[in-house]
C-alpha cells in the first residue's frame, strides 16, 4: 500500500484544480468531444490562394451533376467553382448525426443553388470525435481511400457514408465500407488494402488538429469566408450567411481579438416548453423549476438517478422548494437501447408508474443497455410484470409507438437549447451539465431562490469548494517505473482506447518521464480503468499489456498500444493485431497468445476498476499524485506545479 511521504500540509496546488471548475461543469455540453485551448504554434497549411483555392490541376472533374469536384494542394476535397466568391470550409465527422442532418437536408440545397451556380464553394476537414463516434475515423479514412480513384468517388463515398451510419458503426465497419466500394464500381481490392491499413489516418489525425488550432469543438462546424458557424444549422441561416460574405458585410475575426480574454456573461434563461415531458415531481408553484434531459442507458444519468436523486427528492422536492420536470434525451447513437426504454418508462406511467418504472430501469441498466432491441424488450417487459403491470396493456403501448413523437419532440429541443450530453439540467433556465454532487444542487437552487444564479456565471458568486483528501492506492500488484522511493508518486488510472488517454501518453507523459521519473524524483505506476461501455477492445488490451510484462516487455507493450491506437481501436481483429505488437517487441508469442486467451489477467484488470471508482475516478485517465485526485489529460505544466509543491513540502 503507497505510504509515500504525504505531506501533512495541503498542498497549494489543489487549488489550480477547482478555480473556474464550476463554470466548466454548468456550461459544457456533454456529447462533444473535449479538446484542448487553441495552439497558437499549432501548423496549418492555408487552402485559399489570393480570394481562390488553390487545387490540384489533375484532380478536377465533373460529378454527375455537373458540379466540379477535386482536391486542394493539402488534399482536401471540395465540391464547386474554386473561384467562387464565398468559401465554405466544413468541419464534420461521419458519425455525427447531427452532420448526417446537415448532409440529408442543408447540402443537396446548397448543391442546388449557390454551389451549382458558382457563388460557394465547399471544401471538407475531418473532425473525428473518437471519444464518443468509435469509427468516425475509420470512416474519415475510407472516404479518402475511395478518394485514391478520383474525387468524384471520394465525395460519392462521404455521401454513402451519411446516408446509412448505423450500417457501419460498429466494429465490422471495414466490410460495409468494402460493400460501398463495390456499389459505387470502384476498384475494391485497392480500395480494402487502403482501408485495412490505415492508410490516411495520420492526415485525418492532422486536420482535427488543424480544426482544434482554429477554435472547433463540435461538429458540424463551418467556417463561410473565415466567419465561424457551428452547428447543423437551417437552410435560412446558411443563406443570410452566404448573402452577407458575398457583400463583404462579415469580417474575418483576426487571431488577436480571438485570443483576447473575455468577460464571463451569463447566459440568457432558456424557455423551457410545457410539452413533451415525461413526468414531474412537486409543486408547480415551487420558486425553482428543474429540468432534466436524460438517457436511460447513460452511465451518468444512472449516477443521478441513484446517488443524487433520492435527496434532490427528500430535501428539495418533497420541502416544496423545487418543481421537477424530466425529458428524454436518449443519445442514438452510442445509446441504442435508450429510446426504447424511455418508451418503457412513459409506458408505465400511463399505469401511473412512471417513477418505479424509472428507478429499475436504472438500477437494472446493466441487464437490458447494450445487449440489443430483443433482449432489452424482453427484460423491460418483465419489469413491467414484476411491477405489477397489466403487461398486455404495456406491450401494445411499448409496440405502437404512441410517444415516439413526444420523445423526439423532447429531444429536438434539447438539442435546440444547446444539450449535446446527458445528464444536463436547466434551473430556472439555467444551463448545468453533467452527474453532479447533491451539493451543487443545494448551492444553485439556494442561489435561485435568492435571484443570484447568473452571478455564478459571471464569476461574482463562487461555489462551495470541497477539501480533497489524499487516499491511499493499494499498488501491490501493479507496474511502475522510477525509483520506488521517490518523493512523489503518480498513479494512473487509464484505458487504452481513451483517446483522452492517448492524449497523455503522447504529449504529456514523455516529459513526466524525462524530468521527473529518469530523475528519481518521481515513481509512476500504472493501473487500469477500461471504459468497456464505450471502448469494447479497452478490456483486452489492457490484458494484453500484462501478458506483455510476464516477458519484461510491459512498457514496450504498453507504448506500442498507445502509438498506434487508431489502428486496432474498434477492430474485430484486435487480438490478433495485439498479437503481431507481440511479434515486433520479439517476445514468446505463443506464450503471449496462451496467456491472453486464457484470459488470467481479467479479474485483476477489474479488481482495478473497481478500486478506481471507490476512490472517485469516474473517467480516463485520471491521477492521484501522492493520493491526491487529477482527473483527466492535463496539460505538463500542471503536473509539474503539483509535483513540485510536493517537492518543496518534503524539503
Amino acid at each position: 500500500m503507497i505510504k509515500a511521504n504525504y505531506s501533512s500540509n495541503r498542498p497549494s496546488f489543489y487549488i489550480l484544480f477547482l478555480i473556474g471548475s464550476f463554470l466548466i461543469l454548468l456550461v459544457a455540453s456533454g456529447c462533444v468531444q473535449t479538446t484542448a485551448n487553441k495552439d497558437t504554434d499549432t501548423q496549418s497549411t492555408d487552402v485559399l490562394s489570393g480570394n481562390s483555392l488553390a487545387v490540384v490541376e489533375s484532380s478536377r472533374a465533373q460529378d454527375a451533376n455537373g458540379i466540379e469536384v477535386g482536391f486542394t494542394e493539402d488534399g482536401r476535397p471540395y465540391r464547386g467553382d474554386p473561384n467562387a466568391p464565398v468559401i465554405i470550409e466544413e468541419f464534420s465527422d461521419f458519425q455525427c448525426p447531427f452532420c448526417a442532418r446537415f448532409a440529408a437536408q442543408t447540402l443537396p440545397s446548397l448543391m442546388e443553388e449557390e454551389i451549382a451556380n458558382g457563388e460557394v464553394v465547399l471544401v471538407y476537414y475531418d473532425f473525428p470525435l473518437k471519444s464518443i463516434h468509435q469509427q468516425a475515423t475509420a470512416a474519415a479514412n475510407a472516404a479518402r481511400c475511395a478518394g485514391e480513384q478520383g474525387a468524384v468517388a471520394y465525395w460519392a463515398m462521404h455521401d454513402r457514408l451519411f446516408e446509412s451510419p448505423q450500417e457501419w458503426g460498429h466494429s465490422q465497419a471495414d466490410d460495409v465500407f468494402t460493400q460501398y466500394a463495390a456499389e459505387l464500381a470502384l476498384d475494391t481490392e485497392t480500395f480494402a488494402e487502403c482501408v485495412r491499413e490505415g492508410r490516411y489516418v495520420a492526415e485525418v489525425n492532422a486536420d482535427f488538429d488543424y480544426g482544434r488550432s482554429r477554435g472547433v469543438s463540435s461538429t458540424p462546424s463551418f467556417f463561410i469566408n473565415d466567419h465561424p458557424l457551428v452547428g447543423a444549422q437551417p437552410r435560412d441561416v446558411f443563406t443570410q450567411v452566404i448573402a452577407a460574405a458575398k457583400s463583404g458585410e462579415l469580417i474575418a475575426e483576426t487571431a488577436d481579438s480571438a485570443d483576447s480574454p473575455q468577460a464571463n456573461v451569463a447566459p440568457t434563461p432558456a424557455t423551457i416548453s410545457p410539452d413533451n415531458i415525461a413526468a414531474t415531481l412537486g409543486n408547480p408553484d415551487a420558486p425553482v423549476t428543474i429540468v432534466e434531459f436524460t438517457d436511460y442507458q447513460c452511465p451518468f444519468c444512472r449516477r443521478h438517478a441513484q446517488q443524487t436523486m433520492p435527496q434532490v427528492i427528500k430535501e428539495l422536492v418533497q420541502t416544496g422548494r423545487i418543481y421537477y420536470i424530466l425529458k428524454d434525451f436518449p443519445l442514438d447513437n452510442i445509446h441504442p437501447e435508450a429510446r426504447i426504454a424511455a418508451t418503457a418508462a412513459h409506458c408505465a406511467g400511463e399505469q401511473d408508474m412512471y417513477w418505479p418504472m424509472h428507478d429499475l430501469l436504472f438500477s437494472l441498466q446493466d441487464n437490458w443497455a447494450g445487449q440489443g432491441p430483443t433482449v432489452a424488450l424482453a427484460t423491460i417487459q418483465q419489469i413491467a410484470a414484476d411491477l405489477g403491470l397489466d403487461t398486455e396493456a404495456f406491450g401494445t403501448c411499448l409496440r405502437d409507438g404512441r410517444y415516439d413523437q413526444t420523445i423526439q419532440n423532447a429531444l429536438d429541443e434539447g438539442i435546440a437549447l444547446g444539450v449535446r450530453g446527458t445528464p444536463a439540467f436547466f434551473i430556472n433556465g439555467y444551463p448545468m451539465s453533467g452527474a453532479q454532487p447533491f451539493d451543487i444542487f443545494t448551492f444553485v437552487v439556494e442561489l435561485a431562490e435568492q435571484n443570484q444564479l447568473a452571478d455564478v456565471y459571471t464569476g461574482k458568486i463562487q461555489p462551495p469548494r470541497p477539501t480533497p483528501q489524499p487516499v491511499t492506492v493499494n499498488t501491490d500488484e501493479a507496474y511502475s517505473i522510477g525509483d520506488p522511493n521517490a518523493p512523489v508518486t503518480i498513479i494512473e488510472f487509464t484505458d487504452y482506447q481513451c483517446p483522452f488517454c492517448e492524449r497523455h501518453f503522447r504529449q504529456t507523459y514523455p516529459e513526466l518521464k524525462a524530468n521527473y521519473i529518469d530523475t528519481g524524483l518521481v515513481r509512476y505506476v500504472f493501473k487500469d480503468f477500461p471504459l468497456m461501455s464505450i471502448h469494447p477492445q479497452a478490456l483486452e488490451a489492457a490484458q494484453a499489456a500484462r501478458c506483455a510484462g510476464e516477458q519484461e516487455a510491459y512498457l514496450g507493450m504498453h507504448d506500442m498500444l498507445f502509438a498506434n491506437q487508431d489502428e486496432w481501436n474498434n477492430r474485430s481483429n484486435a487480438v490478433e493485431i495485439f498479437t503481431r505488437y507481440a511479434d515486433e517487441l520479439q517476445l514468446d508469442v505463443d506464450l503471449f497468445v496462451q496467456c491472453l486467451s486464457s484470459g488470467k489477467y481479467e479479474t485483476a484488470v477489474l479488481n482495478d476498476v473497481e478500486e478506481g471508482t471507490q476512490l472517485g475516478v469516474r473517467g480516463t485517465p485520471a491521477f492521484f499524485i501522492n493520493g491526491y485526485l487529477l482527473s483527466g489529460a492535463q496539460p505538463y505544466n500542471v503536473f509539474e506545479q503539483a509535483i513540485n509543491s510536493f517537492l518543496e513540502s518534503d524539503q
